[in-house]
């Protein structure tokens, strides 16, 4: 089964219910019923949180890409609430709603969800968590800013025993091709070649442009 495509494909308009399968019906998708191939369960919190996150994925055209495998020995960043790992597209994927060209082979950034202490519902807990960043990310003046990591897309992640897999979202945002600040300045050292103070000045400005722009849509919402 491929998760990439098939998470759409397989909604249904049918009012017919099974035993292995719940529906409900989506109140932002017209004529639409999910049903979670992730969790047979009643209606609880997750199912609101999934459908609520499918939903949005669909209405704002957002690209379920191709990529479920990242390279896990492939660090580049990690938070309190994510870890990000390279993927390398298995194959070409055209975005059917904005042609986009996604070519085999490209690496993009791979942005997980991590388990926490404090989480009731690891599943659930951690869907709400890519969901809120997912909301944040396309609010339009971050979406549109030029020092804020665009996202290409989402994902899906198998995990767990084979006999019950869960299917986690993953955030897909751009890989930046030179590395992070501290590979930057790693490298400079490396190659004994420093940054200059004109290069030092324009990476902080851009940083500060960055945090300014998250702190007035905090301050905002």
């Amino acid at each position: 089964m491929d998760l990439t495509y098939d998470f759409f494909d397989t909604y249904s308009t049918s009012a017919s219910t099974s035993a292995s399968r719940s529906r409900r019906k989506s109140s932002v998708i017209p004529g639409v019923s999910i049903h979670s191939a992730i969790h047979a369960t009643t209606a609880t919190a997750f199912q609101d949180t999934l459908l609520s996150f499918l939903s949005y994925i669909k209405t704002q055209n957002i690209p379920i890409l191709p990529a479920t495998k990242p390279d896990i020995r492939t660090v580049l960043g990690q938070g309190a609430s994510f870890l990000v790992n390279g993927v390398e597209l298995p194959r070409d994927y055209v975005d059917p709603s904005t042609g986009t060209l996604f070519p085999q082979g490209e690496v993009l950034a791979f942005k997980r969800a991590v388990l926490n202490r404090d989480m009731s519902d690891p599943v659930s807990d951690r869907i709400r968590v890519v969901f809120n960043e997912l909301l944040t990310t396309c609010h339009p003046p971050l979406r549109s800013h030029p020092n804020i990591v665009k996202l290409h897309g989402i994902a899906f992640e198998t995990e767990g025993p084979a006999d019950a897999l869960n299917c986690m979202p993953v955030l897909v945002p751009e890989c930046a091709e030179l590395g992070n600040l501290a590979e930057i300045l790693e490298l400079a050292r490396k190659e004994d070649r420093a940054l200059d103070f004109h290069n030092k000045l324009s990476l902080c400005i851009d940083i500060a442009h960055g945090l300014e722009i998250l702190h007035a849509c905090g301050k905002s919402g």
